[in-house]
């Protein structure tokens, strides 16, 4: 009996292997289960003024921007997210000196994590593509100067205080996204029909 727990935990913590992470150019990322990668670190340390993360890394599509991957990142001033991207994971961004995060291309884009940009305090102007269905929890939190907030689409869910503490937000919409406007409206932010 012992014999045989031996063997089962051996193969338990076989099946519990961490992802190995691999280093391209600026970037670290993993394999996702789905064969995309989750860029899980910018390692770049000299000034960029204009970012365009890759659509691949190691022959697989980028699908992740994951936790913590650009935080705290004091290089970087205009971003531009991958059109295969799926996911801003939480914390993301958080932190870092981004001034204008442009999603629009990334169509498929379905969530920007809880804390994603959280304390972006060079923060001004966010473009979110149409596909976004869920902003989460604080994804928004204390950028100061975010003044330009810019909807392709309609998000069907605005978590708790995404945009809490960012007195000069105005939200730049379609006609016809009515959760987004509740939601500014709701929240005293000013809306602007495109």
């Amino acid at each position: 009996m012992l014999v045989l727990a031996t063997v089962l935990t051996l193969f338990a913590a076989c099946g519990d292997k961490a992802p190995k992470e691999m280093t391209e150019g600026d970037y670290s990322y993993i394999a996702l289960e789905d064969n995309t990668a989750k860029i899980t670190k910018f390692n770049k340390t000299d000034a960029v003024v204009s970012l365009e993360i890759p659509a691949t890394l190691g022959d697989m599509t980028v699908t992740v921007i994951g936790t913590e991957a650009f935080a705290g990142a004091q290089n970087i001033t205009v971003v531009y997210a991958p059109e295969t991207l799926l996911e801003i994971e939480e914390r993301a961004f958080a932190g870092s000196s981004v001034k204008k995060m442009f999603t629009h291309y990334s169509k498929n884009l379905k969530t920007i994590g809880a804390n994603a940009f959280s304390e972006c305090h060079n923060l001004i102007q966010v473009d979110i593509s149409s596909g976004v269905e869920t902003i989460k929890e604080n994804a928004f939190y204390y950028c100061e100067k975010l003044r330009v907030v810019t909807f392709r689409g309609d998000p069907a869910t605005f978590e708790p205080f995404a945009f809490n503490a960012c007195p000069q937000a105005k939200f730049y919409v379609t006609p016809n996204a009515k959760n987004t406007i509740e939601f500014a409206r709701s929240n005293g932010f000013e809306v602007v029909s495109n």
